[in-house]
């Protein structure tokens, strides 16, 4: 078989395969009214989880031997930071549980109670190394979300981020500290508890 045709019938292959396979992002679920710009921002978000999906899926399926499709550097760093987020997610939640971090309102991990950790030196390390890298990977997404989505883009990054806090702060468990919008830190509370 000439090269053309193995291309071909492997490109054939490939839109066969994604037509019967569905890839589906995990929801992200949001709770109480939404802006227009929140939800397309939402939307921009899960597109972007939907698409680095998409690509890792079709990029693991198959022949590795195949040439692969070329990837901008800007896709390549958000698929980083898409995966980044999930091999950080365990540390995340552990540090959010215990009440080091908490989630600020611009959209960030912060560290807020440091003599939780106390003068564990290897933890201390730990939180700073995942909160910093955590902190890269949402401002890689939300520049993403500002790229692609015009409306986004007219809002600014600040808007952005104050949609990513409500956004963290919404799936946050209950019991993680949130800082509300004043500036002020609580912990959220149960859908029982909340007026």
């Amino acid at each position: 078989m000439t090269y053309k045709r193995q291309m071909f019938v492997w490109g054939l292959a490939m839109v066969l395969l994604l037509m019967y396979c569905s890839v589906k992002a995990p929801e992200v679920s949001v709770t109480g009214e939404k802006t227009a710009l929140e939800n397309q921002v939402i939307g921009t978000y899960q597109q972007i989880e939907e698409d680095v999906w998409t690509l890792t899926s079709v990029r693991s399926v198959g022949n590795n031997t195949a040439p692969q499709p070329k990837m901008s550097e800007n896709k390549k760093k958000v698929l980083e930071a898409v995966q980044g987020r999930k091999f950080n997610k365990d540390d995340v939640e552990e540090f959010l549980k215990a009440g080091i971090v908490g989630e600020n309102n611009r959209g960030f991990l912060e560290i807020i109670h440091p003599e939780k950790i106390g003068k564990d030196e290897t933890l201390k390390n730990r939180v700073e190394k995942i909160v910093q890298s955590e902190n890269e990977y949402r401002k890689i997404i939300m520049e993403r979300i500002i790229v692609l989505n015009e409306n986004a883009a007219q809002a600014g990054e600040e808007n952005v981020g104050h949609i990513f806090a409500k956004m963290n702060k919404d799936n946050a468990a209950p019991g993680s500290w949130i800082q509300l919008d004043s500036g002020e830190w609580v912990q959220k509370q149960k859908q029982s508890e909340k007026k």
